[in-house]
Parts: structure tokens; sequence; C-alpha cells
């Protein structure tokens, strides 16, 4: 009874904590855009556009937070009026209410996975490309510059310039392409095509490892099938296409690491914001841990990016914050057990 009296409490706090951190993290947008914006005398409707398509962004980060949020609230206002105190001297033992708590949990992090693969991406790659007009007068050219690909056994792929394929064709053509095939061969050509499946190279040279060297007029290498060239970065790229992705370029793996983590994070970060809440003996401590669960968390989460920038943890480095926070949460559930 309790645990569901502490969630119908949790929710009707909820709201309250998300709309704060959507209202902080729009302000943040918005200052940090002021000046781009008034150089190029924005008019308000596009201004009101780039908040909009920054909100499935925001809520990524909200909806978890928020949870942290009404948790610690609801539970100070129980400390502070003693109900947390008379359930425990009526025998009824904090585990109760972790469970449900992490029920809850798992439910917002179902969401935050769906903002996460197809939401979020949709509305980044509307936001890159008017955030782009905005900076530079016109729309995104479309055109990749140097791009290398190293899709699992097939060796390394090269390209100098990518650009896309003309209105209502397939194909990609391909500037200044240099290909190491895993067995030591090297291709290189002038011009190519991307097509599904392959690279095409036309007028390529082959420089086998024992020196010797092989002109063709056309000659397709295999390319992992899925993958296409975008002119977005990897936030802007859906779940599925951000998997193919990741099969050839391994610096879309930290990204891809990284929607799951913070799926998964939303339940350690509730995990550990109700163990703390119900280790408290006053309401004081439950704001201050809201602060210093945040900018933990943030700051854990900041480290892993840089790992993964020098490539110190590979795309193990997104799960970071969640390792270390869940070992937290675990201790302390371990210890309101005895």
């Amino acid at each position: 009874m309790l645990p569901r009296y502490l969630l119908r409490e949790t929710l009707s706090l909820y709201l309250l904590g998300v709309l704060l951190f959507v209202g902080l993290i729009t302000f943040d947008l918005l200052s940090s855009l002021s000046g781009a914006f008034l150089r190029a005398r924005t008019p308000v409707g596009e201004i009101v556009q780039m908040v909009a398509y920054r909100v499935p962004h925001t809520l990524g980060i909200a909806l978890p937070l928020g949870l942290v949020f009404a948790l610690l609230v609801a539970l100070a206002r129980w400390i502070r009026q003693s109900e947390l105190k008379a359930a425990y001297a009526a025998g009824i033992p904090p585990r109760v209410f972790i469970g449900p708590v992490l029920l809850l949990a798992l439910a917002v992090g179902a969401v935050v996975l769906l903002n996460e693969g197809w939401l979020k991406p949709i509305a980044q790659e509307r936001f890159e490309a008017l955030q782009y007009k905005i900076y530079y007068g016109s729309e995104p050219s479309g055109v990749l510059t140097e791009r290398t690909y190293t899709p699992q056994g097939l060796g390394i792929y090269y390209a100098q310039r990518i650009y896309p394929p003309p209105e209502g064709q397939t194909g990609s053509r391909l500037e200044g392409v240099r290909v190491v095939e895993s067995g030591g061969s090297v291709w290189s050509a002038e011009r190519g095509v991307w097509v599904s499946g392959a690279w095409r190279l036309q007028n390529a040279y082959r420089v086998d490892p024992s020196g010797q060297i092989f002109q063709e007029a056309e000659h397709p290498l295999p390319f992992p099938v899925g993958v296409q060239p975008k002119a977005v970065s990897y936030e802007a790229l859906r779940m599925p296409e951000l998997h193919a992705v990741a099969s050839a370029d391994p610096a879309a793996q930290f990204p891809l690491a990284r929607r799951y983590a913070n799926a998964v994070g939303t339940v350690v970060l509730a995990w550990l914001a109700i163990v703390i809440g119900l280790s408290l003996r006053e309401s004081a401590w439950a704001f201050i841990a809201v602060v210093g669960l945040i900018f933990g968390y943030w700051t854990l989460f900041t480290l892993s990016a840089q790992f993964a920038r020098f490539d110190l943890l590979g795309a193990y480095g997104a799960w970071l914050p969640n390792i270390v926070y869940g070992g937290l949460a675990l201790l302390g559930t371990w210890r309101l057990a005895r």
C-alpha cells in the first residue's frame, strides 16, 4: 500500500520536474545561440522551430532527471512529516519501496529508448539543417569530405569527397578513393560510385603486396549493405541506420552504445535516488542529493565522451556513468537490507 502511495506522489511531482529541466535546458539553448540569432536577424518563427526541433533532445535529459527530482522531493516530504520514520517503525523494510520505483523507471527508460532511437534523430536532422541555414545562409550541400570507413574483415575505405546522388537517382559519387584490402592490396581511383553493397571504382589501379600494379576500367569492392552516406551527425541517424553505420565506422560505435546507456541510465539514476532517499534522516539533504546526483552523473557522462574522443575505452566508455552509479546503488541497497 505504501509503495503505491509513494508512486502516486512521485508521479504528481514528475511533470513538474520534467518541465523544470525542459525550461532550464531550453533557456541554455537560447542563450548559447542568441549571438547567431542576432547576427543573422533570425525570424521569430525560425527560432520557435529550432526550439521545437530540440524538444526530443531536451526530453532525453529531462525525463530521467525529472524522475530523480520527483522521487527525492516526495521522500523529503515523507521525512519532514515523519511518514518514513513511521513506516520503518511499523516494520516495513526499505527494500519494499525499491521494486515499484524500478518498474516505473523501466517504463520511463523504454520511452527514453524510443525517443533516442527514432524521435530524436528525426528532429535532430531538421535542427541541424535549420542551424546550418541560420549560420551560413544556405541549405547544407550534403557533400562529405575526408571520410574513412573500416568495415569488419574488408579493410580500410577512404574517400576524399562523397557527393549525394542527383534527385531521382541512386548511387553517391566518390572522388579521391583509396582502399586497403585486408590482404594488403591497395586500390586507388580518382572516381567511383557508392551503390548498395559496393564501391564501384572507375579506372582503378591495384598495387599487390608484391608490388605489381594492375589497372581495371571498373572494379566493385564489397561494402556492408545498408550503410548510406548522409551529411548529418550520428545523433541524426535513426537506430537501424546507426547500427548499419557502426558496422563500417568505428566512430559511430560510441554514439550507438550511448543511446542504450542513456535508457539504462534512467533506471540506474532512479535506483540510486530511491536508495539515497530512503537512507536520509533530514529532508534538507534530499535537495542536496538531487544536485549531487545530477552533477556527478553529468561529470561522468562528459568524462566518458572525452575517453571516447581519445579512444581510451571505446564504446564501453558510454557505460561508465551507469557502472559507477549502479555500483553505488547496489551497495546502498545492500546496506538498507541489513
